[in-house]
């Protein structure tokens, strides 16, 4: 099992650390275009900002849920008189996966309704 999972970890690392490091060489560059554009400097801050500023709340919301979700669907996969390794068992964590997810969209959905939105002046 470690033999296989090192090398996938690893990749996974590999690639996170590469899209992360061209984005912020992406967002330097596109913001030095901007002002050598004659842009100040608060404006390409602004475009090139995430659109939400909370968006690590949401991220958060969404995988907290997610793995709730998988994991009570695991104690669940217990308690039926199926094998761990039956279909059944794949199938009940995909559908609380599912049910984490479908739960992040409803609450999600509340959040941005009763957020006031901004007015810039």
């Amino acid at each position: 099992m470690t033999e296989t999972l090192v090398p996938i970890a690893l990749f996974v690392a590999l690639t996170i650390a590469i899209v992360g490091v061209a984005k912020i060489i992406s967002d330097g560059r596109t913001r030095r275009q901007l002002i050598a554009a004659g842009v100040t400097a608060e404006v390409a801050r602004a475009i090139t900002a995430p659109p939400h500023p909370d968006a690590g709340l949401h991220a958060a919301l969404k995988w907290g849920l997610v793995v709730g979700a998988v994991g009570l669907a695991l104690i669940v996969v217990q308690f039926i008189p199926y094998r761990p390794d039956e279909p059944i068992a794949f199938g009940i964590v995909l559908l609380f996966g599912a049910l984490g997810l479908l739960a992040y969209y409803a609450v999600g959905r509340r959040m941005v309704r009763e957020r006031p939105l901004a007015v810039n002046g």
